[in-house]
């Protein structure tokens, strides 16, 4: 499996829309370092339930939010003692993990580089 890591440059409006998705995500992280311990796949089967209690949840695809969860379970089996909350100045990063997808437009910038 490749990895790829890219640079963005994104307009106005969908600068918006990524700082959106970073606090969406921060919110679900945070939300998950509040309850009581438990399993990723316990904690995906919370996101069914926020999605129902918070509808706003819904606006963010469902791998990006799995791979919260995975964040934080990885977090917390590593971890010594409590994790601290995040701040937007701290969550600054969020994972897409789907496949079958692609990146329209003519060859990635020179920035763009594989990992």
């Amino acid at each position: 499996m490749r990895n790829y890591r890219f640079s963005l440059y994104p307009a106005k409006e969908q600068k918006q829309k990524l700082v959106e998705a970073l606090d969406g995500c921060r919110w679900v992280y945070n939300y998950f370092l509040s309850i009581p311990r438990m399993s990723e796949y316990d904690m995906n089967h919370v996101l069914t339930e926020l999605k129902e209690q918070h509808p706003w949840v819904r606006n963010y695809h469902s791998e990006i939010l799995q791979m919260v969860s995975k964040q934080v379970a990885t977090a917390r089996k590593t971890a010594k003692g409590r994790l601290p909350y995040r701040l937007s100045d701290t969550f600054n990063s969020f994972t897409y993990n789907q496949w079958d997808f692609r990146i329209e437009g003519s060859k990635p910038p020179a920035q763009c580089r594989e990992i």
